[in-house]
């Protein structure tokens, strides 16, 4: 009886070995996915915060863009307004010098704004 004892006991012994082993093994994969799943996590947060910080930004440029909109509408009103008050035809018929250098002047005016606003930089004549 004593030689199955001693196998028994080589047997558990042999088992708990090998349950130590597998354990630890599997103690080690699971630390090293929980420092990536933290890294991960790390990573999300700072995405969701970089997230609600730009949705935040936006929110403001686009309020401002509307506001913008609004004044330049307005703005628009006004000038319709002016052109509606005013008989360009008869004055020009009139005064066709004055009218003429009036709208050239308010025309280049208007194309140096929308190159400011647009960044485009004049081109310069090309000499031959």
């Amino acid at each position: 009886m004593s030689k199955y004892l001693i196998v028994v006991i080589i047997l558990m012994v042999g088992a708990g070995y090998w349950y130590y082993n597998d354990s630890q093994a599997r103690i080690k994969i699971l630390t090293e996915n929980n420092a990536k799943l933290e890294v991960a996590n790390k990573t999300n947060q700072e995405t969701i915060n970089t997230l609600q910080a730009d949705s935040k930004k936006f929110s403001q440029l686009n309020s401002q863009l509307q506001k913008q909109l609004q004044e330049s509408e307005a703005y628009g009103d006004e000038l319709r307004q002016k052109l509606r008050k005013h008989d360009l035809t008869a004055l020009s018929e009139k005064k066709p010098a004055l009218v003429e250098g009036k709208i050239n002047n308010a025309t280049k005016k208007v194309f140096e704004e929308i190159e400011k606003d647009t960044g485009a930089i004049p081109k310069q004549p090309i000499v031959k």
